[in-house]
C-alpha cells in the first residue's frame, strides 16, 4: 500500500473499506462470546459521533467537557460509595492500572526497590505497569475458588512494599477478591490498597442490589484508597472510556504532571495519553444519567439470567464441567474429553470468537448484553456437538 498523489473518490473508498470490515466480528451477531466489550448504547454513540472532535487535553478550550468528565468521576464515585472523590477518566482499565501504581510508587519515593503484592489472578496490565514503572511484582498464591489468599498477602509484606492490588471480577472467572479482609490488612499496615473493578464495577453494585451476592469491594472498605473502573464494558459506553478513582488528593497530584506550553489548566494532566478524545467520556455521562442505577440494574439482572442459562447447557453436558459457580457474569468450561485447544479451533470455523483461561485452562465466557438467549442456545448447540467429538489426529 503507498500513499497516493491523488486521493480517490468517498464511494470507492467506502467500498474498499466494507471489503476490510467484513473480515470482523461484530456484537450485533452475537458471536463474540467471550468479549468483555459490547455495542455501545445508541445514546452514547450519538453523542460520541456528535462529539468526537473534542480533545479532553485542552482543558481551557473545552470548558464544558470538562465540567462532565468531573461529574462522571462523582457519578462513578457515587456508585463506588465515595462522596468526595479525586479522580481522572482514562482509555480503560489498562492506563487506570499503570496510574493507580504510579501513585503508589510516588507517594513512597524514600522506597528505593518499590514492591507491589498481588494475586496471581491479577490482569496482564498489572504485569505491563510493574515493567514500565520498574516495580516488582510480589505474587501470591490463591485459595480453592481462585480467590486471593490473605495469609499469604500479610505474609509477604515487606519494608519495600509500596501497595497491594486485589480485583472486583477476575478477567479469567469473575471472581471477587476478600477485599474487605485484604483491607484491614492495607488498613493496618499504612498500605495503599488499589481494586481493579474495570469489569465488576458496573456489575457487582447491582448484584448485591438484586440479591444475588453481598460483596464488599469498594470504598466502605476502610483500607481501599483507589479504584479502577470501565464505563466501556459494562457500562455500554463507546472505547475508550476508564475512570481512576483516588479516596485521597494526595495520590492524584502524585499522577499530575505540567505540560508547559499548554495554558492555564491545561498545563495539568493526570493521564498517560497527553491528547485523548472528549467523546467517550461525554457519552458515558449521557448512558449513566439516561439508564440511571435502575436501567444498569435490569441490564445485569439480564445477564445473570442468561449466565444461570449457560450454566444450566453446561451442567447438562457430561463431559463440560464448570471450573466454579458463577459469581457474575462470566463462565469458564472445563472439558473432560476434547483438548480445549481442538474445541477452540472447530468453534472458530463455526463463526464463534473464543477466548481461553490459563488458570485453570479452560473456556471462557462473558455473558454481555449482545449475547443473547437466541446465540446463547446456538454456542452450545455448536459446543455440545464439538465437545464430544473427539478429532482425527
Amino acid at each position: 500500500m503507498v500513499f497516493e498523489e491523488q486521493g480517490t473518490d468517498e464511494r470507492t473508498v467506502i467500498e474498499k473499506l466494507n471489503l476490510f470490515l467484513e473480515e470482523d466480528t461484530t456484537y450485533f451477531s452475537g458471536h463474540p462470546i467471550a468479549s468483555m466489550s459490547t455495542t455501545p448504547h445508541r445514546l452514547g454513540a450519538k453523542v460520541f459521533c456528535r462529539t468526537m472532535e473534542r480533545s479532553a487535553a485542552r482543558l481551557h478550550t473545552v470548558k464544558g467537557s470538562v465540567r462532565v468528565e468531573q461529574e462522571v468521576i462523582e457519578i462513578v464515585a457515587d456508585l463506588m460509595n465515595l462522596k468526595e472523590p479525586y479522580g481522572t477518566t482514562s482509555s480503560g482499565g489498562t492506563e487506570s492500572n499503570i496510574l493507580a501504581m504510579l501513585a503508589m510508587r510516588e507517594t513512597r519515593k524514600k522506597i528505593r526497590k518499590p514492591e507491589i503484592i498481588v494475586p496471581k489472578t491479577i490482569h496482564s496490565s498489572i504485569d505491563k505497569a510493574a515493567w514500565i514503572l520498574g516495580i516488582k511484582l510480589i505474587k501470591t498464591g490463591i485459595d480453592r475458588q481462585y480467590k486471593a489468599s490473605t495469609r499469604q498477602i500479610e505474609k509477604r509484606i515487606t519494608k519495600n512494599v509500596v501497595g497491594i492490588i486485589a480485583t472486583a471480577g477476575t478477567t479469567y472467572l469473575g471472581q471477587i477478591d476478600p477485599i474487605d479482609e485484604i483491607g484491614k490488612i492495607a488498613d493496618e499496615k499504612n498500605i495503599p490498597l488499589h481494586v481493579d473493578a474495570a469489569f465488576g464495577g458496573f456489575v457487582i453494585p447491582f448484584l448485591n442490589d438484586l440479591g444475588l451476592g453481598n460483596h464488599s469491594f469498594d470504598f466502605k472498605v476502610n483500607g481501599v484508597t483507589s479504584i479502577s473502573i470501565d464505563p466501556h464494558k459494562m457500562g455500554l459506553a463507546p472505547i475508550p472510556a476508564g475512570c481512576l478513582v483516588f479516596r485521597s488528593k494526595r495520590d492524584l497530584n502524585a499522577i499530575t504532571s505540567k505540560t508547559l506550553y499548554l495554558p492555564g489548566a491545561s498545563s495539568r494532566q493526570s493521564s498517560i495519553l497527553g491528547t485523548r478524545p472528549a467523546a467517550s467520556i461525554l457519552a458515558a455521562w449521557a448512558i449513566m444519567n439516561h439508564l440511571g442505577r435502575s436501567g444498569y440494574r435490569e441490564i445485569v439482572a439480564g445477564c445473570m439470567e442468561r449466565t444461570r442459562l449457560a450454566k444450566g447447557r453446561v451442567e447438562g453436558n457430561p463431559v463440560l464441567e464448570l471450573v466454579i459457580d458463577p459469581v457474575m457474569n462470566i463462565l469458564a468450561i472445563k472439558s473432560r474429553e476434547v483438548p480445549l485447544k481442538a474445541i477452540v479451533a472447530e468453534m472458530e470455523t463455526r463463526g464463534w470468537r473464543m477466548a481461553t483461561s490459563p488458570l485453570p485452562p479452560s473456556l471462557r465466557l462473558v455473558i454481555m448484553p449482545h449475547v443473547t438467549t437466541g446465540a446463547l442456545n446456538a454456542f452450545f448447540n455448536d459446543l455440545n456437538q464439538v465437545s464430544t467429538t473427539i478429532p482425527a489426529d
